[in-house]
This record gives structure tokens, sequence and C-alpha cells, in this order.
């Protein structure tokens, strides 16, 4: 194993839950870690009710992105160490691909802690990683969050 830990981040504190397991990880092992944020595809809304709603120019979304990840590594502790990357697409789907296209030994992410209706509704990123992705996945759950029996 001589490939990097990726670590996927949303920015939120559920997502930091990850990053003291894949420090140690690495630190214990002697890998580089990747940080990397996806942001969805820019897409265009329209209903008869509000009109149409553009979102901003992906260059826009990819430049706010960038100082949001540079904020975040900050604000954790984690600097010029840390290889960083701003992906656009659907999560899971470029969260598996960075990971094999950079030879990623593990991919380290935190879960968000919902069931019923609400994993339903909100989907399972962490989730569908783990199935789906070639390398092994450490999911740490998320902290202060209650678990719900569905």
């Amino acid at each position: 194993m001589t490939g990097p830990i990726v670590i996927p981040t949303d920015f939120s504190d559920h997502a930091a839950a990850a990053l003291p397991w894949a420090q140690k990880m690495a630190s214990a092992l002697g890998m580089p870690m990747h940080c990397i944020y996806v942001a969805r595809d820019p897409v265009v809304f329209a209903g008869p009710e509000v009109g149409a709603y553009a979102t901003p120019p992906l260059a826009e979304i990819k430049q706010q992105a960038a100082g949001e990840m540079a904020k975040y590594l900050e604000q954790h502790g984690l600097g010029a160490d840390v290889t960083s990357a701003v992906l656009v697409g659907t999560p899971f789907v470029e969260i598996i691909r960075y990971a094999r296209a950079q030879h990623g030994s593990m991919i380290v992410m935190s879960t968000h802690g919902y069931s019923g209706l609400k994993h339903v509704l909100m989907g399972s990123t962490t989730e569908a990683v783990v199935r789906k992705a070639t390398c092994p996945v450490l999911s740490v759950p998320a902290q202060g969050v209650e678990f719900e029996m569905p």
C-alpha cells in the first residue's frame, strides 16, 4: 500500500469526524493524504411558478469550493502535507474515480447517521462508496448523531 489515503469532505462537522482517523493511519503507515470535495454538476432549474434559475458558472463553483477547501484544511490543522482537489460530478462516482486514478490505498469518510425516510430521501454517498469502491473504505460514524432503528 503506497497510494494516498483519500478523504472526501463536504466541509461539514460530520465529514471532519473522519480526519483524525485518516491522519493516524497516514502517519502510522507513512502514506500521503488527499482531501477532495465534489461539487454537483451545475444545472438549470425551471418551473412555471419561479421561472428559470441557473446555478453559478462551473469556474465560479470550483473557485468558491477551492477557497472553502483551503479554509477547511487550515481549520483542521492540515496544510502543505495534504493534497487537495475539487471535482465536479456525482459525489460517489467522482470519489471512486479519483481514488482509482490516484491508486488510492484507502478511502476514509464519515457517515451522516441518517436512517429511515431521511436516509432514503438524502441518499448515502458513503454507502455507495463502500459498495462500489475497489479499495478499502473506512466509514467513520459522525459524532453526536444518534442511531435510529429503521
